[in-house]
């Protein structure tokens, strides 16, 4: 979910390559394709070495990723969420049928993955374009490690925008996939059940404000935007 939706859904399903750059580090590289009609940013980890890929925050259009990555020639390892509101897990169901592979996200959003179709209908999306999701095989709460690729992605906890909101964080690539916590110019929206405003200003204050000023942050709308720009910048929440 995002506070603004604008005008980024005529970018859906478009593949594109990260905007850091591509073949930044360890021959790990992020490409990003636009889901679901809430303009949602899926990304795909892509190790084109070993011809792998983990997916992170899979929202919907499962068909369009899965043609990415077939197109690709990528076997899926895994998936990873940073939070589990519909549009950032309505599509593990149907990747899941796809190839199983196991699944990482935070143990408190269980009724989120479990009400995510009722909550669709809700917002009269198209029947079945999103599914209820599986829960994780692997529970996170923040201080692990991921490792994908040759690289390290650390696992921070960033509650606020969601109770059991995470970000995946890789020194060597210097990025954060950041999902619904802070966005170019923008936060995330608190107004949702289990949202909490001081929370998430805090999270990012703690938690990605601490990172290099030239950490790139993938979110999970909009455009890619820098640590720098938005301590500098971001009228929400100002660098101290």
């Amino acid at each position: 979910m995002v506070r603004a939706q604008r005008a980024w859904a005529h970018r859906r399903g478009r593949a594109r390559d990260g905007d850091f750059g591509e073949g930044v580090g360890m021959g790990v590289r992020i490409e990003t394709i636009e889901v679901t009609p809430l303009g949602q940013n899926c990304r795909i980890l892509v190790d084109d070495e070993r011809q792998c890929a983990v997916i992170v925050d899979p929202g919907g259009d499962a068909n369009e990723i899965i043609s990415r990555l077939e197109s690709l020639q990528l076997t899926l390892e895994a998936i990873w969420l940073t939070h589990s509101h519909l549009d950032h897990c309505g599509g593990v169901a149907d990747l899941l049928d796809y190839k199983s592979v196991p699944l990482y996200g935070h143990r408190i959003e269980h009724e989120y993955r479990s009400r995510v179709e009722s909550i669709a209908e809700m917002y009269q999306l198209p029947p079945g374009a999103m599914r209820n999701c599986p829960e994780p095989d692997h529970f996170l709460e923040g201080g692990e490690k991921l490792s994908f690729g040759g690289v390290e992605f650390e696992v921070r906890y960033t509650p606020g925008h969601s109770p059991g909101h995470l970000v995946f964080v890789c020194e060597a690539l210097g990025v954060i996939v950041a999902g619904d916590t802070l966005f170019a110019g923008s936060i995330g929206r608190t107004d949702l059940p289990g949202g909490n405003h001081e929370q998430l200003l805090e999270s990012i204050r703690q938690e990605i404000y601490s990172l290099p000023d030239a950490t790139r942050v993938l979110p999970g709308h909009g455009p890619d935007t820098s640590v720098g720009n938005e301590k500098r910048a971001n009228p929400f929440v100002r660098g101290v």
